[in-house]
């Protein structure tokens, strides 16, 4: 392999590695802020880190940063084998952009959703929609019977769980649909 395709392959692959890392970051950051401005007093203690003091409430947020370029990293790795650059096969490159994606949203939706379901806007909406189509009446009930146990929980605990499941899902989707690619079996 020439010097030209191992650079284009490492340029491709920290770009796409801090592209994933960078909208995570993002994602995470925005329930950080949402967080503290509804409910957890900002810490003013920190911890020291290589001359710079990060807040208690950031340590999640650098989590993520870790989890999602190993998960990232490992994707991109597992479908572009080191010999091989993203120009050698445009199906892997569909491949890897199908296993961020599907990694982001199940990352968002575990990250939000019980935010979501918390909120008097959704229970408002759900109360609208379930007046005017009546098989949706009894799924209001049922996902309130559901909701409950988890937003009887302290708020420290269900955001732990959400940055918990969110970065399992960031970890497991990429693992699970970046396995290489099967060689097709030949036909005697």
């Amino acid at each position: 392999m020439s010097r030209s395709n191992l650079a284009s392959n490492l340029a491709s692959k920290t770009s796409s590695v801090l592209v994933v890392t960078l909208i995570v970051v993002l994602l995470d950051l925005l329930l950080a802020f949402y967080v503290t401005s509804h409910g957890f007093q900002p810490a003013t203690n920190g911890i020291a880190v290589a001359g710079m003091t990060i807040q208690l409430q950031w340590l999640p947020v650098v989590g993520m940063v870790i989890v999602s370029l190993a998960a990232a990293y490992d994707a991109f790795s597992r479908i572009f084998p080191r010999w091989l650059g993203p120009e050698a096969d445009p199906i892997a490159r569909l491949r890897f952009l199908r296993a961020v994606a599907v990694s982001v949203v199940a990352f968002v939706c575990l990250l939000y959703v019980p935010y979501l379901l918390g909120s008097g806007w959704f229970w408002r909406h759900l109360s609208h929609v379930s007046h005017a189509l009546s098989p949706l009446q009894g799924f209001g009930a049922w996902l309130e019977t559901v909701e409950l146990p988890i937003l009887s929980l302290n708020a420290v605990y269900q955001y732990s769980a959400a940055q918990i499941l969110a970065s399992a899902a960031l970890v497991l989707v990429p693992w699970v649909l970046a396995r290489p690619a099967k060689r097709p079996r030949r036909i005697k």
